[in-house]
């Protein structure tokens, strides 16, 4: 068949093509100035492609500092830290789950995830360290084995080098831009086409974040900059009591992006009513006038409005015009759809609930969403003491995954804390029958030494989240059978060194007696679990994805991919294979096979079988 071509009038410029195919790629380093022209950041390009090479200045802070360089080169530099499962008390429901929770440094588990969910995740959630006094953040990413040698090789003077050094440990603007960048840059990678990131943040931070978050996913993509009231009353200890915080919302592809209504509840249908018995229903009163189109006012729309009973006239408000035309203003006011208001005079336009969208938009303002107080009482109920120094309430976590999420969809959250993401969604998939999964990451930070956290026998901030999650879920679904289908389990991993590449990675002369003797220890050939959920990792595959064993300890079936651990007889190999109609990819971890003629024997085996040698991968 011969395609039609489209009409050429139809068809857009091939430099507007171009354009969207770079933006999509590298959001900073492409624009449209005020003439409307395209512009390239050559620099900003260059850093995408290769930091050594590029020309960065790295005086100040915001969208430029000291340490920006090195911060994007360990993005993307090479990870040697793998996942080690914690089927234990760590864990819930492990064979049946679909979540996940994993321990350790997030930069490394981001690095991770990159494999097997890149554009994978619909909504991502952070409550980052805010960088105060109070918060104990200090940047201490260790980014190379040899830092001043990675440095170096950058390009960066040697008076840079002391400052990256020095900045290390320390409660910096720069230090916090160098911490964030890396991880910004990993989970824009991890967001689906339409996926949509919120970032709690506070004034001490925000304007520098606001810059980071339009670097690393275009200015046109931000959403919103919502304001979430944290506690009911301002606090007395300043002039201006600071009772608020921020949540900044970036989209991968702000066209591309759906964001959900909240769904209609008493509170909010209880600001309907209808005092003059309107034959409609009930209805609120919503402002009469707007800025114009683009912020222009629209001569058509400026004009008096009289009220037909008192004849007073009424013009709209300074810089604003109304949002209809005169003909149209004038029918609106004919069927009863504008009123005036009794006190004033001036006109409103009557919004009718029936009229309504079946959903509620979020509001720029949070000012009903909970309160830090009620997330210390959230886990007074469920610990029986308050162990987590500002978590997120529960009201809020919902709201946002509410807005961010469709019922199947993937959410991730790198700063963890308490839980309280993970409480969110099986707490709204108890509400609305929804099937969103979750994944979790958070650091084994160390609780006080005599806090009462480490007196109830939680040694680290991980203790905690994992605790959490076990005992909101059967809070949930406690006496209440209908709930019992609900997933409330999760699959711990802990992000550890590879020991395998920590010794790979050394030449014969750096080699230690230890290190030989590895190669012979039987947990180090023989941790075949540890093998099979990184394997899982490198194919693509979800750390939740359903493992099928046919040979214990030697080859296992996940989805579409079989994977062979150890030295098996290719004749039962191949047997197992035939069984399974869904295999249609064989991966072999090469350091457990001691036969020489395996390799070649499988491949003739698997072609017989229509597996071809393109779909036989050989990892380790």
């Amino acid at each position: 068949m011969i395609e039609i071509k489209p009409n050429a009038i139809d068809e857009q410029p091939i430099n507007e093509v171009n354009y969207k195919k770079l933006k999509a790629l590298f959001p900073h380093a492409v624009s449209v100035d005020e003439e409307g022209r395209y512009v390239i950041d050559p620099q900003k390009l260059q850093m995408s492609l290769d930091p050594s090479k590029a020309n960065i200045k790295e005086d100040g802070y915001g969208l430029n500092w000291v340490g920006k360089k090195e911060a994007y080169h360990h993005a993307f530099s090479k990870n040697y830290k793998v996942l080690k499962p914690l089927n234990d008390a760590n864990s819930k429901n492990w064979e049946t789950t679909g979540n996940v929770l994993i321990k350790g440094d997030n930069l490394d588990a981001l690095k991770i995830l990159r494999h097997n969910y890149f554009e994978a995740i619909k909504m991502i959630y952070i409550d980052p360290p805010y960088n105060t006094k109070n918060d104990g953040f200090v940047y201490n990413d260790n980014f190379t084995c040899n830092t001043e040698e990675t440095l170096e090789a950058l390009g960066y003077d040697k008076e840079y080098i002391d400052y990256i050094q020095n900045i290390q440990g320390a409660k910096t603007h720069s230090g916090w831009l160098s911490f964030m960048y890396p991880r910004l840059l990993l989970a824009r990678d991890l967001l689906k086409e339409d996926g949509v990131i919120f970032i709690s943040i506070d004034d001490n931070e925000v304007a520098q974040l606001r810059l980071l978050c339009d670097e690393v996913f275009g200015e046109d993509n931000f959403v919103e900059q919502l304001i979430w009231k944290r506690r009911a009353t301002a606090p007395n200890d300043r002039i201006i009591g600071k009772n608020h915080e921020y949540i900044l919302i970036y989209a991968k592809h702000i066209e591309q992006e759906k964001l959900f209504l909240q769904a209609r509840n008493n509170e909010l249908n209880s600001r309907f009513s209808n005092p003059d018995n309107d034959s409609r229903g009930v209805w609120v009163a919503s402002d009469l006038s707007a800025n114009g189109k683009g912020g222009r006012l629209t001569e058509s729309c400026i004009f008096d409005i009289v009220n037909p009973i008192t004849q007073e006239k009424y013009s709209p408000p300074k810089n604003k015009c109304w949002l209809y035309n005169e003909e149209k203003i004038n029918l609106l006011i004919k069927e009863g759809r504008i009123s005036f208001r009794k006190k004033t005079g001036t006109p409103f336009l009557k919004r009718y609930l029936s009229e309504v969208r079946q959903g509620a938009t979020l509001a720029t303002i949070l000012d009903s969403h909970g309160f830090s107080q009620d997330s210390a009482k959230e886990l007074k109920e469920l610990f029986g003491n308050d162990f987590f120094d500002f978590p997120k309430p529960l009201k809020l976590m919902r709201t946002l995954a509410t807005v961010g999420l469709d019922k199947n969809d993937l959410i991730l959250d790198f700063f963890a804390g308490s839980g309280t993401t993970a409480h969110a969604v099986m707490d709204l998939n108890a509400t609305d029958g929804g099937n969103r999964k979750f994944i979790l990451v958070q650091w084994a930070e160390q609780t006080p030494e005599k806090s009462e956290a480490r007196k109830a026998g939680y040694e680290s901030i991980f203790d905690i989240t994992c605790e959490r999650i076990k005992r909101a879920g059967e809070k949930i679904i406690s006496g209440d059978l209908t709930k019992q289908e609900l997933d409330i389990g999760f699959r711990s991993f802990e992000v550890v060194e590879d020991a395998k590449q920590c010794i790979y990675q050394k030449s014969l002369e750096e080699m230690t007696q230890e290190d030989l003797l590895a190669f012979t220890c039987k947990d180090f050939i023989d941790a075949n679990e540890e093998v099979l959920y990184n394997l899982l990792v490198a194919e693509a595959l979800p750390l939740s994805a359903k493992i099928e064993v046919l040979v214990a300890d030697k080859l296992y079936l996940c989805e579409n991919v079989a994977f062979v651990l150890c030295d098996l007889p290719t004749d039962e190999l191949i047997a197992q294979l035939k069984s399974k109609k869904a295999c249609e990819y064989v991966t072999v971890y090469s350091p457990n096979i001691a036969d020489d003629t395996f390799s070649l024997e499988l491949e003739g085996a698997l072609s017989s079988m229509g597996i071809k040698s393109d779909k036989l991968r050989f990892r380790g």
